[in-house]
C-alpha cells in the first residue's frame, strides 16, 4: 500500500509510487516448480500474482527508492 512521508532526499511530503519487483521468493518458487516437471511454462506462475513479489516504494518527485519490502 502507498503511504504518506516525507521524501529524505528532495523534502517533499508525498505519497510513495509502488512497484511490484520479483525477488527471491518468486524466483525459489520458480526453481521448484521448474525442478518438479513444470518446464512447460507453468514454472513462471510466481511471477504474475502480485503476494509473491516484493514491493518497491519510491518518490514521485525526485523518484528515489524510498523502501523495499521483501516477501522472503
Amino acid at each position: 500500500m502507498p503511504m504518506q512521508t516525507i521524501c529524505p532526499y528532495c523534502g517533499n511530503t508525498i505519497i510513495t509510487v509502488t512497484s511490484h519487483v520479483p525477488g527471491v521468493l518468486s524466483w525459489l518458487l520458480c526453481s521448484a516448480l521448474f525442478v518438479f516437471g513444470c518446464a512447460l511454462g507453468c514454472c513462471f506462475i510466481p511471477f504474475c500474482i502480485r503476494s509473491l513479489l516484493d514491493v518497491k516504494h519510491s518518490c514521485p518527485v525526485c523518484q528515489h527508492e524510498l523502501f523495499y519490502h521483501h516477501r522472503l
